[in-house]
């Protein structure tokens, strides 16, 4: 499984790039084309790294869960006790997963209703915008697979050394 994971990790890892890299070389291409050549300057590009940056971030959204990276107030939660902590992270994590399932659910509605709609951008692209309302419901199904992936490492193989808030926690992110 670990294999898997690693796969899936990394597939994950080389989209946020690609994205982040497109929105950024796009970034500089229009800064570059507007100073010296402001006759050519597209007027799509903003719209385009605005696409790239969502797309990047709801992906980045399944990586964080699968390292329990999400914003938390661990201060208090350190000092609690092993099995609260237990239980206060399949809480956070069940609450988790009913926001990314209804976020996953609503999601998938709006890319119906813009295809059916046919709507486009208003940049000389006409770009599908259901291609970039897909970013959300993308983004929630990856976090829902790793919400319960981690709600079952919490219920059935809870490993009180590795999975709980501690000092590791607050120094990794410095």
């Amino acid at each position: 499984m670990s294999g898997f994971l690693n796969t899936w990790n990394r597939v994950e890892n080389f989209i946020m790039g690609l994205f982040a890299i497109c929105a950024l070389a796009l970034t500089c291409f229009e800064v570059l084309v507007r100073y010296f050549f402001p006759r050519y300057l597209p007027d799509w590009g903003t719209e385009f790294v605005v696409y790239f940056v969502v797309w990047a971030i709801f992906i980045a959204g399944s990586a964080l869960v699968e390292q329990s990276r999400h914003v938390r107030a661990d201060l208090i939660i350190r000092l609690l006790s092993p099995q609260v902590q237990r239980f206060l992270q399949i809480v956070t994590l069940l609450i988790g997963l009913f926001f990314a399932g209804v976020l996953f659910w609503y999601g998938i509605e709006v890319v119906e209703f813009a295809r059916n709609l046919d709507e486009r951008s208003e940049s000389s692209m006409l770009f599908p915008l259901w291609i970039y309302y897909l970013g959300l419901p993308t983004g929630m199904g990856l976090m829902v697979i790793r919400y319960l992936r981690q709600i079952y490492l919490y219920v059935f193989q809870f490993d009180e050394a590795t999975m709980l808030v501690g000092e590791e926690s607050v120094f990794r992110d410095k």
